[in-house]
């Protein structure tokens, strides 16, 4: 039987799993050793919660003063803006501040009811020249959640390719993943939806594609999804509990989670317009009924 490589990785509040089909042991960890340590300089970049990273000292700092941040940071972040854009501002990296503030208050709905409700996004201000970053308003702080691990995953494919890997399969915690050329199988990689309901009506086949998934999904289908602060809508800057998920498939890990956030909270009839602004091939919302059954609803970019 051909060796398959498979090691995990605590990274970004979450967890990597990783499997290389036809590579040994030795080979494998030089490879995950790279990917640790492109995960760890990653942490240092967009680790809000960790006190000396470059997005933690924007975030305290970059209301008071431009924040010099290096360039990769101000290209990621002038992607997201433009992610902002194509979505009418549905998918919004400025709200980390809201969230934290709907955690802390005792009733949420009322200080979502009291906030102003306007996008935080054009208080941004970007300069590519100085790679500087300067916030206009002090509810400003950005939310790298909405789109680190698909950025993670990105880069991670790049390591994997210039060691000449071709096939493989991530999944960075259940949500964003990756699948590499092909299963050993000699077919595509199969996932499942970590949603209640039909096996066939979950599964999605993966070759050299990202998928991200978006949404809230109760423990049992009888139930309903723990109330949490885990999605706001920018609209109304109210955290969103609606049982269901959307899946994404794409070609850019950092665009399948922007997208997957962004029609999570869409209307389905506006999904063909805005996922022409992506390099995305297939979109499948699955939301209950009242009866708590599944039904999957797909979506294909009619521009690819």
């Amino acid at each position: 039987m051909a060796a398959v490589f498979h090691t995990t990785i605590g990274a970004m509040a979450s967890r990597l799993d990783l499997v290389i089909p036809g590579i040994a042991g030795k080979q494998g960890d030089n490879v995950a050793l790279k990917i640790r340590s492109e995960l760890n300089r990653l942490e240092n970049l967009l680790n809000p919660y960790l006190s000396d990273s470059i997005i933690a000292r924007v975030n305290r700092f970059a209301y008071h003063h431009e924040v010099e941040t290096g360039s990769e940071l101000i290209h990621l972040l002038h992607r997201c803006i433009r992610y902002v854009q194509f979505t009418s501002g549905l998918f919004d990296i400025s709200m980390l501040r809201t969230k934290q503030r709907l955690k802390e208050y005792a009733y949420p709905d009322d200080y979502a009811s009291g906030r102003q409700q306007v996008s935080a996004i054009t208080s941004v201000i970007l300069n590519e020249e100085k790679n500087t970053i300067r916030f206009l308003s002090p509810d400003v702080q950005i939310d790298t959640g909405a789109f680190g691990k698909g950025y993670a995953l990105d880069r991670i494919r790049s390591i994997l390719s210039e060691e000449g890997i071709a096939n493989a399969f991530l999944s960075f915690g259940e949500s964003s993943l990756l699948g590499m050329g092909l299963h050993p199988s000699g077919n595509a990689w199969k996932i499942r939806l970590n949603v209640p309901g039909n096996d066939a009506e979950c599964e999605i086949s993966l070759s050299d594609a990202f998928v991200s998934v978006s949404g809230n999904v109760p423990k049992f289908a009888e139930s309903p999804p723990e109330q949490k602060v885990h999605i706001i809508d920018p609209r109304t800057g109210k955290a969103v509990n609606t049982t269901g998920v959307v899946a994404v498939v794409a070609k850019s890990g950092l665009e399948a989670e922007a997208l997957s956030t962004a029609l999570f909270l869409a209307d389905p009839d506006d999904y063909q317009s805005i996922m022409k602004a992506f390099d995305c091939s297939l979109v499948y919302r699955l939301m209950p009924d009242k009866a708590g059954k599944i039904t999957k609803y797909s979506f294909k970019n009619s521009d690819q």
